[in-house]
Parts: structure tokens; sequence; C-alpha cells
């Protein structure tokens, strides 16, 4: 019998891990009961409004969120919203159910430290951006918005398993190096936030086009392989929100746009001039915010 080796490992360097052993290993918080509760009623062909609001109001982190959302710069409404019930009917069930689901990540994942602050800051940014942008990239607002915000849940969860080697070291080098981002974190420690983050989206029952972009959102190679798809298109969004993100903050050096942002070019089919085009209109949004 002639002898066979395994292929080398993919660009993304990842190996198929047990899930078993992961979900032993690494904390996955499961879906709150609330969210569960939320979800379940939106699930129905006629979601009642009176359920929705009850399952809101029993949890003050987000009635408190939900109001905070319709009473943003970002909507403009000439009035102040004082109710779940009426910020239901400004938002819509869809853009309610994302803020829910950001809130109820933020209780359940890990925010010690300032690089988890600003993973907090970005995913939102990034959240928010996506849907705003994806129609004009041929994309449903919704399942771009779930991506943005699922993205790197990954982050925290590894921040919080791994002190020795520290995490957040990782984070950094991987940020600014040249090599895969998602090599460093294997070769570190075993895993990396894709993985984890794919993880918890198929847990908490996201789309599989979703669970599968957070997986691969650091493999440009990924961009073009085969006919593109929704899962070329989230990826490529992500990457280039972050960008626009990056430019906000001041930082012009971003080391995964020199990776894949022509690559996102390409899979979108926008230019330089569009990039240019909806930062300006992402960073009067986010300006509003700060």
């Amino acid at each position: 019998m002639p002898i066979t080796t395994e292929a080398p490992a993919g660009p993304a360097c990842r190996a198929e891990l047990d899930l078993k052993a992961l979900l032993k290993d690494i904390n996955i918080p499961p879906r709150p009961s609330s969210l569960v509760d939320l979800q379940l009623e939106l699930e129905r062909e006629e979601p009642r409004a009176d359920r929705l609001v009850h399952i809101v109001n029993s949890d003050v982190a987000m009635s408190a969120a939900l109001l905070k959302l319709v009473n943003s710069p970002w909507l403009g409404l000439s009035r102040r919203i004082s109710t779940v019930s009426e910020a239901f009917a400004i938002l819509g069930f869809k853009r309610c159910e994302h803020v829910l689901t950001e809130i109820a990540l933020r209780k359940v994942l890990p925010t010690n430290g300032p690089a988890l602050y600003r993973f907090w800051d970005v995913s939102s940014k990034r959240s928010q951006a996506m849907g705003l942008l994806a129609r004009r990239v041929g994309l449903e607002p919704d399942t771009a918005q779930t991506m943005g915000l699922f993205a790197d849940v990954g982050i925290p969860l590894l921040a919080q398993r791994f002190a020795e080697p520290s995490y957040i070291d990782t984070l950094d080098h991987a940020n600014r190096s040249e090599h895969p981002f998602t090599c460093i974190e294997q070769d570190r420690h075993g895993t990396d936030h894709t993985v984890i983050g794919a993880l918890l989206a198929r847990s908490w029952g996201l789309a599989p086009d979703v669970a599968n972009a957070v997986k691969l959102h650091h493999d440009y190679d990924y961009l073009e392989e085969s006919q593109p798809g929704q899962v070329h298109e989230l990826i490529a969004l992500c990457l280039l929100v972050e960008h626009i993100i990056q430019r906000f903050q001041g930082l012009n050096a971003h080391a995964e746009w020199v990776k894949g942002g022509q690559r996102s070019l390409r899979t979108l089919s926008v230019s330089q001039g569009d990039i240019d085009n909806w930062a300006d209109e992402l960073h009067d949004r986010f300006a509003l915010e700060a």
C-alpha cells in the first residue's frame, strides 16, 4: 500500500478542529433566553407586537438599547420616543432584532481592557455601516448587518481563554503583520477567532452564509475561488467597511486592506472613488455618535 501524506494547510492555515473538544476548551455562551424568546416570536407568520414588547421590557438592557437607537442622531427624529412599542413601530422588527442581538452579545462576552472596548466600538460601527451599504453592492441589509456584528465575536472569547501566552499580544501582532491574521493565531494558540466566531454564530442559529463568512473573512484567497456569491460579498464588504473605520479613526495603515483590499474591490465591482464617497458619508454618521 503506498504511503500517503496529508496535503499542506491552505492559505488560512486552518485545521478542522473537533467541535466537542473546542466547546470543552472555549466557553461558547448560549443564546440568552430573552433573545431566544424574541427570535421565536419573530419567526411567527404574524409576530405579536404585544408579546415582543413584553419580552423586551422584561430586560432593562434591551429596552434601554432600543430606546437609545431610536432616539439617536442617525435617525434624526423630530420628537423623542419613550416606549418600546413606538420603537418597534418606527424601526421595524428586523432592525430591532439586530439591536437586541448586539445587547445580548455584550452581556455574555467579556469586555475588560482597552482592546476589548475598541472591539465593541468597531463591531457596532461595522454592523451599522454594512447594513447601510449593503444594497449598494447587491446584498440584503439584515444579512450584512448581522455578519458585521458577529465577524469578530471570537476575539473576546479567546482573550478570556488565553492569558498566557496573552491573546491580546497576539491580536496586536496580527493587526500589524504582513502574514495571514489567522496563521498567527493558530501558531500561538492552536485556533483562531474566525473558527470560534463561526461556532458561536452557528450555535446562535445564524444563517449558514453568515457563519461561513465569519469563518472565512480573513481568507482573501477565497475571494478568487469559484464564482462569487453571497459569502464572498459579505467578506469583501466587511473588509471594505473596516478600512473606512480605520480611516475615521486616523489609522491610515491597515494591514488587512493591503492583503485583501484589491480583491474586495473586484468582488464587489466598486472603485476607490466609491470608497471615498462612502467614507465621507459614514464618517459624518460616526461623528454624530462621538
